[in-house]
């Protein structure tokens, strides 16, 4: 009797035990990953004028040819009489045509009713959209597709011209969506370019309670040099300054680089001077009137360029752009607050990532500031300023290297095992917000993160991680890389990385007849321009 209540309590426990192992394989089973939200930089996808189904931006073609059209004249007699004044009574309202879509009130407002493309559903509804996407944050959407499933990332975009804080309301309605369709309970987001300034105004909103990982790829969350010099009228226009940084944008065009490049050696050697001077005229006859005529009623009117300034340019700003357009009171104070949050970034990282939430950051270096203001020459990724873009990596001047006598190292980080300072001497990360958790690229252009390479892969593997990561879990991704051309992949700086440099190949017998016959056609040209000019 006893051996047979023995062997039916065995049977029970057994059968128990039994279920409970099938129940734990079955949750193991039905558990999903944390679903993705990909904010989106400004320029994706177009602002479309609903009642026309014109494009407001990218401007579309007919108006783009329609207009220049129209600034040909002017803009011949200007150069031909040496009188920008025609530039400004004639070709001024051309360009301001062109963005005429574009326009805001003085409350920030759109003037015509232009829509954003918006992505309301997983990215399962948009496979074939996205995967004819040739770069940036769309190749993100599949390249974590293809990890988590498309059923479970979410595309965010937007009309950049509004203001972040108001932006935000609408990634807090996605993200409360996310959760309900996915059963999750947070979700993690990749921000991109000026996604970071909608990120962080989230945050500050909202706060990070149902965020697992935030990744800020390539963004302007601490703003842009270049918003902050245009808005203190610190326009400017160096030839030499501009033909180098194109050269190096064109690397991947071997005619355009070797063209510009080229330009670049020419001027130099017959353009300065006289030829300078004559673009430096232009600069000055047409700054005030491009900012009257051109800028009032579009860029000026956008709270979402505001916002793409670093806070230190933003009291200069406001009082030399209220010159310019009417602002409202209201427009003022959202671009106040903004500001005002974007002082606290440091301090919201530092409690998210003590709130349990994972915060992650990766910029690019090893192209020169963008040639339109009297700014700085910065390290970028061609867009925005990299010490900014990394959350305050110290950064050398383009060209140069860190002279560590003029900084001061992260006191936190000065041994062997916080060695956050790169091999070519160009960063230091170790004064960044996250010294352990900021990833820096040389070679990487603005939002590079093609499907398959060792960028995208990079992101990829950050905001998909289940577990907390940094500079050292994975010796795929250390601190410190180069985007090599050739392989696409990330390489150590020390390794043999495909990049351009001067005197790397020597020129073909057509190369260098090319390169004879330019140096002859720009002689010629800065010779017509400079004794112009000194007439």
């Amino acid at each position: 009797m006893k051996k047979n209540v023995f062997k039916k309590a065995l049977s029970l426990v057994l059968t128990l035990l039994m279920v409970l192992s099938l129940c734990s394989a079955a949750f193991a089973a039905e558990e999903k990953p944390t679903p993705v939200i990909v904010v989106s930089g400004m320029g994706s996808f177009p602002l479309v004028d609903a009642d026309s189904g014109v494009s407001a931006f990218p401007i579309a073609q007919d108006t783009i040819v329609k207009n220049v059209l129209k600034l040909v004249l002017p803009l011949g007699a200007s150069v031909g009489m040496n009188d920008w004044k025609i530039m400004e009574k004639y070709g001024l309202k051309p360009i301001h045509d062109m963005f005429e879509l574009m326009r805001c009130d003085e409350n920030g407002n759109s003037i015509y009713n232009v829509q954003a493309t918006t992505f309301p559903e997983n990215a399962s509804n948009y496979k074939d959209t996205f995967k004819k996407m040739a770069n940036g944050e769309s190749k993100m959407v599949v390249s974590i597709a293809d990890k988590i499933g498309w059923e479970n990332v979410y595309f965010h975009y937007y009309d950049w011209r509004m203001s972040p804080l108001d932006l935000a309301d609408d990634l807090d309605a996605l993200v409360k969506k996310v959760l309900s369709e996915t059963g999750s309970d947070k979700v993690s987001i990749a921000a991109f370019s000026f996604g970071g300034t909608i990120v962080s105004s989230y945050v500050y909103k909202y706060g990070n309670a149902k965020i697992k990982n935030l990744l800020y790829g390539s963004t302007a969350f601490l703003g842009t040099e270049i918003v902050g010099e245009l808005f203190n009228e610190n326009p400017d226009l160096n030839i030499g300054e501009a033909l180098e940084y194109f050269g190096k944008f064109m690397t991947d065009n071997q005619f355009l680089s070797l063209f510009l490049n080229v330009s670049n050696d020419v001027y130099k050697q017959y353009g300065t001077g006289l030829a300078q001077n004559f673009f430096d005229g232009f600069v000055k006859a047409l700054k005030n009137p491009l900012y009257e005529q051109v800028f009032k009623d579009t860029f000026i009117c956008f709270p979402g360029i505001w916002s793409l300034m670093p806070y230190t340019y933003y009291e200069g700003a406001k009082e030399k752009m209220t010159a310019y357009a009417n602002l409202s009171d209201s427009f003022l104070a959202k671009t106040d607050e903004y500001m005002e949050m974007q002082k606290q970034i440091p301090e919201m990282i530092d409690k998210m990532q003590e709130t349990g939430t994972n915060v992650y950051i990766i910029g690019g270096y090893g192209y020169g500031s963008v040639p339109l203001t009297s700014g700085t020459v910065q390290h970028t990724d061609t867009l925005i300023d990299t010490y900014l873009m990394t959350g305050y990596c110290t950064v050398a001047p383009y060209g140069k290297t860190l002279d560590e006598s003029m900084y001061n190292r992260n006191a936190v980080c000065t041994d062997e095992s916080h060695n956050h300072k790169s091999t070519d001497g160009v960063v230091d990360a170790s004064t960044a917000i996250l010294p352990e958790h900021t990833w820096v690229v040389y070679d990487m252009m603005h939002v590079e993160y093609t499907y398959g390479t060792g960028t995208g892969e990079l992101a990829t593997w950050i905001i998909t991680s289940d577990e907390p990561v940094d500079v050292h879990t994975d010796a795929r991704y250390p601190q410190f890389t180069a985007l090599d051309r050739n392989t696409q992949k990330l390489v150590s700086l020390t390794d043999n990385v495909t990049v351009p440099t001067d005197g790397e190949e020597a020129p073909t017998n057509i190369e260098s007849l090319f390169v004879k016959v330019l140096e002859k056609l720009f002689a010629i040209v800065f010779a017509i321009i400079n004794e112009f000019v000194a007439k």
